[in-house]
């Protein structure tokens, strides 16, 4: 019986350690940063992010107050038709907060102009070979601004999320 719960407790601890360690592992050293998210939340380890989860229209409803709480707002793949469509543009344009566009091999475009959708957009004509897309509008200026970061082996993840976190910190 002892044996038993002995072994219970090892496996316990062991399928714990496993998950705890299962977080890529991003070595940013800058300052905190706090990411509002619209998708599926990154699964990084690093004391520094700080993610949390927000809804389209929470964006749209309160855009000044999400740029005032948060550094950046990320949108991944899961949300990219919805997040495209046309009654969002304004917000992406007009709000004075870093957008990452994650993973999107549209960069920014479908997002910030109108008339397309994600899956409408011609990949052909948007293709630039990067991985994710850091888009920041300066509507007082009349400026757009976008920052393209790529991806060459799955294994350098890591390096793509420091890129981005020290461009984030930067803006």
């Amino acid at each position: 019986m002892k044996l038993h719960m002995i072994l219970s407790i090892i496996s316990i601890l062991f399928i714990l350690n496993l998950s705890a360690c299962s977080k890529e592992e991003v070595k940013y050293n800058g300052e905190p940063l706090k990411i509002a998210v619209i998708g599926d939340l990154p699964e990084l380890n690093n004391e520094k992010i700080h993610f949390e989860s927000i809804s389209l229209k929470e964006l749209s409803e309160d855009t000044v107050q999400i740029s005032t709480n948060y550094d950046a707002i990320m949108i991944t793949p899961l949300m990219f038709e919805e997040a495209s469509n046309d009654r969002f543009v304004e917000v992406y344009t007009s709000t004075k907060i870093p957008f990452i566009f994650f993973d999107s091999e549209k960069r920014n475009l479908p997002f910030t102009n109108g008339g397309l959708t994600y899956e409408s957009a011609r990949w052909e004509s948007l293709k630039n070979g990067s991985h994710t897309t850091i888009y920041l509008s300066d509507i007082n200026a009349n400026r757009e601004d976008a920052w393209y970061f790529y991806l060459n082996d799955k294994k350098e993840l890591e390096v793509l999320y420091k890129e981005i976190f020290e461009k984030v910190e930067m803006l």
